[in-house]
Order: structure tokens, then C-alpha cells, then sequence
């Protein structure tokens, strides 16, 4: 983890925590003072958790006033000392640890500590039993179950980073033969992500583990998320020939740009009038990760888009065709001609 990136997932904590938010996750941890060695435990049990992706602790802020505590009496080596002494054999590494400006004159130290050994095992201090695996669940600990540490052994895939790039969806109406007649009404597009794959081997999103759901005037619907098609080629006789056929999902050996394509489901006829009237969309978007115990996640705002407003092309003799709207998403740095 580069240190601008803990910093700024620091600042970001702190802030919430200032706006009345719960920050705390299975990956941060906030701490007035420096935890005592007897919360070795708790540690380990976040590691386990943490599926390779480090564990951060902020130190020196409480995290139901956010207030900030001068933690700076303490030496970090002889704490972390006193820390990994629980741990039975491998003891988590501590990868980064920086001060991190979050006001006027205040400061709290940061500390990212590498997941990527587990499963980690604590000593008990008793003799039955000595040794423990603990396993974090919700705000609290408990001993591990045999299937968790199962999945442990399991090789597992770091999360990546993901950018939204840019996010499309354009509404479709279509009517034949008046009211009393068939109407359908269609919602798709695209989104288009930049994942920041800087590992070994590969990163793969399996088709079937694709999902989303998009909120629209505070009415949810599924959203379809699939791989673009590819090409494959077929023997025909003394040919071949290029045929496109629906993907199992997408693999990266490096970083990269992956385009995937979107579908609201679940629109009837009557929703056109929501489409004509919403201004913005909120979409969410699950993208399941082989071998990793985590999905990535995210989600973004589209707003109508102004130069592809709605229009309503004449009547013809297979029906009428009208779109109620276009809206769009596009990263800031793609904002010019891009």
C-alpha cells in the first residue's frame, strides 16, 4: 500500500467519523490509544477476515466524537514488539506506518499491516487451549469454524483497484398499434471500468457472479451486467468461420479497461413516465472475483444528458419508436474529447 493511499483513506475515515458516521469495517479499526497486547487477538481475528487486503489502525482518534489524542509518547517498534510476541510461529508484517495530518495542528498515526499470510494463530495464555485462530465478526471475536479455515488455505487474489471510467444507459420506447396494442420499454448501455491489476497470475470476473441494481426515484431495479461477446471461429469444410457467442467472463493479466454491458430489468410500459421525469440514476455494481473471498464493489451517479435529450422520431408502419432520455456518467479526466 502506498503511503498517499493510506493517507488519504485516513483523512476520508476521519472526516465521516466528524459527520457522525461509523467508519469502522473489517479492514479499519480506530483507536484512541495504542491497544494493549492482550488485543493481539482481535487483531489476528481481522487478518483472517481480511481475505490478503491489509488491515489499517488509525491511532490517536475516537471514533464516536472524533477527537484527536496526542499518541506520540509511545515508540511504534516497542508496541508492534509487544504485539506480534502473541502470535504462535508467523506474526503479521507491519508494511507502513506514517503521521497523518487530519486538522489544525492534529495529527494520528496510521499503520497498514499485511493480511497476506493467514491464517494467523495467537497464543491463549492457558495451557487448554494454547493456540487459537480467531476470526472477526461484525464488532467482536470468536474462534474460527473448520470451513472458514478451509477457505483460508485457499490460494486468494488480492482486490484490485477500480476506476469508473464512463457509464451509459438509454431508455427505449417502443408502441404498436395504440393503446390497446404492445409496448415495451428497455433501458441499456454500457460501463466501461479501468481495473489497476498490479499482480502476479491473473484477475478473473466471472460472467455469472456479474450483478447490480440501480435506484431511480427511489425505486430499485435489478441491473443486468454481462461480458461483451467474443469471437470465436468455426470450422466449415475447408473455411472457417467467425462467429460471436456469449462470454464467461473477463480475465486480466495486467491493468486495463473492460467493457461491460448493462440491461435495467424488470421495466414495464408504465415506467416510461419515471424515465421522463428523473434527472439522475444510481447504479451499484457487484463484480465477484475468483478466488477472492471478497467482490468488488461500486457505485456512481448518471446524470441526464442534455445534447441527447429526448426525441420522438415519427410514426411508422411497424409502430412508434421514442426514447424517454439518455444518462451518462464519464470521469473527469475523460471530460475532454476523450
Amino acid at each position: 500500500m502506498r503511503a498517499i493511499d493510506l493517507e488519504a483513506r485516513v483523512i476520508t475515515a476521519v472526516d465521516r467519523i466528524r459527520d457522525k458516521q461509523f467508519v469502522e469495517n473489517d479492514l479499519i479499526e480506530c483507536k484512541r490509544s495504542w491497544p494493549q497486547e492482550n488485543k493481539a487477538r482481535q487483531l489476528a481475528g481481522s487478518l483472517n477476515r481480511a481475505g490478503g487486503d491489509p488491515v489499517i489502525y488509525i491511532i490517536g482518534i475516537d471514533d464516536k466524537t472524533g477527537g484527536v489524542h496526542d499518541v506520540s509518547d509511545t515508540d511504534i517498534l516497542d508496541w508492534w514488539n509487544q504485539i506480534v510476541a502473541k502470535f504462535e510461529h508467523t506474526p503479521p508484517e507491519l508494511i507502513r506506518h506514517i503521521d497523518v495530518q487530519v486538522g489544525e495542528g492534529e495529527h494520528v498515526v496510521a499503520l497498514a499491516i499485511s493480511s497476506d499470510r493467514a491464517p494467523y494463530v495467537v497464543k491463549t495464555g492457558s495451557a487448554n487451549p494454547s493456540l487459537e485462530v480467531p476470526m472477526r465478526e461484525g464488532t467482536g471475536t470468536r474462534s474460527a469454524r473448520r470451513d472458514e479455515l478451509l477457505r483460508l488455505l485457499i490460494p486468494t487474489v488480492r482486490l484490485p483497484e477500480v476506476i469508473v471510467l464512463d457509464v451509459g444507459l438509454r431508455g427505449e420506447y417502443y408502441s404498436q398499434g395504440g393503446t390497446t396494442g404492445t409496448q415495451t420499454l428497455s433501458c441499456t448501455g454500457q460501463l466501461r471500468i479501468y481495473v489497476e491489476h498490479s499482480g502476479n497470475g491473473l484477475i478473473t470476473l466471472p460472467a455469472h457472479g456479474m450483478r447490480g441494481r440501480v435506484t431511480i426515484q427511489e425505486q430499485v431495479f435489478d441491473l443486468s451486467i454481462e461480458p461483451p461477446l467474443e469471437s470465436i471461429s468455426v470450422p466449415a469444410g475447408t473455411k472457417t468461420i467467425g462467429i460471436q457467442r456469449p462470454s464467461d467472463g473477463v480475465s486480466l493479466a495486467r491493468p486495463g479497461a473492460v467493457p461491460l454491458q448493462l440491461e435495467v430489468k424488470g421495466l414495464s410500459s408504465d415506467d416510461r413516465l419515471i424515465l421522463v421525469s428523473t434527472e439522475t440514476m444510481e447504479i451499484e455494481v457487484v463484480l465477484e472475483v475468483l478466488h477472492s473471498v471478497r467482490p468488488l464493489k461500486f457505485a456512481t451517479t448518471l446524470s441526464r444528458d442534455r445534447e441527447s435529450n429526448m426525441h420522438k422520431p415519427a410514426d411508422d408502419v411497424f409502430g412508434a419508436t421514442w426514447t424517454p432520455g439518455s444518462w451518462q456518467f464519464k470521469h473527469p479526466g475523460l471530460s475532454f474529447d476523450k
